[in-house]
């Protein structure tokens, strides 16, 4: 199945005065990099949030945004004992380096930990919080997977293309090495008969020398792991599980068989067929990379 692992969502929910809202932004990394904003009077919900993420996503990076809004009018209190001693640093700066302006209200809002919220409204809700919670991560999360499926079926297009021409190169490479390995032998043999008439040399050592260096330049194995891993690579783009470090390593191996089909192989056309299988692969590579 592919997956992208660009996606977003959002997600609410609302019980009474408190309400609930969720962000979920995700995009391509090689494992499973969780980021959560959640407010620090709240960091305790942290958990629950990340396991239901690792529950539903492998792969990417999830930046997820929780915010919560509590309508009750005195769920908030100042610390005054904090302020106060952010005035007296105020005062002092002031003294000793004679700073004209003052902390304002605006400043004094802004100043970590100033206003709070209050001990009771904070644990007194926590249970329903907490499924207020899971039910906007839950709803998230089908936006971000909705995405993922259509940005999936995006990527399925492009890389069919692209693997239809590793195929057709494939298949090229196949026709032109049939007669391959015997018109490099019968070159090889040419060559010799002009030493052999040159110099005195043992013809049987010398077959069997033209043998093994024929036997190097065939490329039929690789040819034939090359359609295998072509075919395991389009099965694995219409299998339900989520293929995308599988898909990874198959262009390794891809990759491999082109590059050992480039060394062993002198021939013009089929070198030129296997940069093409190479390029083709790059650009599947990079389309991999965003596959969950």
């Amino acid at each position: 199945m592919i997956l992208s692992m660009t996606g977003y969502g959002t997600g609410s929910a609302q019980k009474d005065n408190t309400v609930v809202s969720v962000e979920i932004k995700t995009v391509n990394h090689r494992f499973l990099d969780f980021h959560a904003r959640v407010s620090r009077e709240y960091q305790f919900l942290e958990g629950e949030v990340q396991q239901l993420i690792r529950s539903a996503l492998d792969r990417g990076r999830v930046d997820v945004n929780v915010t919560i809004q509590n309508a009750v009018t005195d769920a908030f209190e100042i610390n005054s004992n904090l302020l106060t001693g952010y005035m007296k640093a105020a005062d002092k700066l002031k003294e000793d380096f004679h700073f004209q302006d003052s902390l304002d209200l605006k400043t004094i809002l802004s100043l970590p930990g100033i206003v709070q919220v209050k001990e009771a409204a904070q644990t007194e809700p926590s249970g329903t919080l907490s499924e207020l919670v899971a039910a906007s991560v839950r709803e998230a999360l089908g936006g971000v997977l909705r995405m993922r499926r259509q940005e999936g079926e995006a990527l399925r297009a492009d890389m069919q293309k692209n693997l239809a021409g590793v195929e057709e190169n494939a298949g090229r490479i196949r026709e032109l090495s049939v007669n391959l390995a015997s018109e490099y032998l019968d070159k090889l043999r040419e060559r010799l008969n002009q030493l052999l008439s040159q110099a005195e040399m043992d013809p049987q050592r010398l077959a069997q020398e033209a043998a093994l260096i024929a036997d190097k330049s065939d490329i039929s194995e690789e040819i034939a792991r090359l359609t295998s891993h072509i075919e395991q690579y389009r099965f694995l783009m219409d299998a339900q599980e989520k293929a995308g470090k599988k898909l990874d390593f198959l262009l390794q191996e891809l990759q491999r068989e082109a590059n050992t089909i480039l060394s062993k192989s002198g021939d013009l056309e089929i070198s030129r067929c296997a940069i093409a299988i190479k390029t083709d692969i790059e650009k599947l590579r990079e389309q991999v990379q965003n596959v969950e």
